[in-house]
């Protein structure tokens, strides 16, 4: 979940979380019967209120996604269809996807603190570690493309030149500074609606479609970097082609 840091959406500020939850249940990340995160903790992870998470959980009810009980919690209710997801797996031997010739980037923010808790789960570190979160706009053409955020360890990202970030791939600068390979990409592609803050890096309308690609850079089994991307959908598209093996 990212923390909302939503003020002036044409979206009310409770329908941006009801829908944030409303994406945990959809893509079976939350399954049915699971105990969903208690107010204060979901109001910490996304950045408002209780009364908002209250608002948004009672649309959710509603809605039949979550029961609540009182006294044990909220638990997902929804025995409505899930998201679909095909997992493929694809040899490359380049696992950065973007055209380099004509991409570069707009750093917005690098800053050194302790990890949210999913990331902190992600990257397998302790609540009391030090995690990096580099913020940038991918520019393609000179027009905003998208708005990126990525987590990495802070032993890597207390590493990572300044100045590489406005012309390379995170991916190409922790390989070169950390002497560790990446191995794997996974990637998630799903529909989101941008939020404000995402509206105004990329140029568009609060509440404009786009598409919301996570990543999770892998050396070996162990996950070095996660990144979360919102694209512009009128200039970003997501194509993959399969062939069948020849025997």
């Amino acid at each position: 979940m990212r923390p909302a840091g939503r003020t002036t959406s044409p979206l009310p500020l409770y329908f941006q979380i009801m829908t944030t939850i409303r994406e945990n249940i959809l893509t079976g990340e939350w399954l049915p019967g699971t105990r969903i995160p208690g107010e204060l903790e979901l109001a910490q992870r996304l950045g408002v209120s209780v009364i908002t998470i209250r608002q948004a959980l009672g649309q959710l009810v509603h809605q039949g996604f979550v029961t609540r009980e009182k006294t044990k919690g909220t638990f997902v209710s929804w025995k409505g269809p899930v998201r679909q997801s095909a997992n493929l797996e694809v040899e490359a031997d380049d696992l950065v996807t973007l055209d380099r010739a004509s991409t570069n980037f707009k750093l917005v923010s690098i800053e050194h603190g302790p990890p949210p808790r999913e990331v902190q789960e992600k990257l397998a570190i302790r609540a009391e570690d030090k995690v990096t979160l580099i913020v940038r706009i991918r520019l393609s053409q000179g027009q905003p493309l998208a708005h990126v955020l990525s987590y990495v360890p802070f032993r890597i990202g207390s590493r990572i030149p300044q100045k590489q970030l406005a012309t390379l791939p995170l991916p190409v600068i922790i390989e070169t500074v950390s002497a560790i390979s990446i191995t794997e990409v996974k990637h998630a592609v799903a529909a989101r609606l941008a939020d404000e803050e995402v509206a105004r890096h990329l140029e568009i309308s609060s509440g404009s479609p786009v598409l919301f690609v996570k990543r999770d850079y892998l050396h070996r089994r162990e996950t070095i970097m996660m990144s979360v991307g919102y694209y512009r959908s009128d200039l970003f598209s997501y194509k993959l082609t399969l062939k069948r093996k020849k025997h």
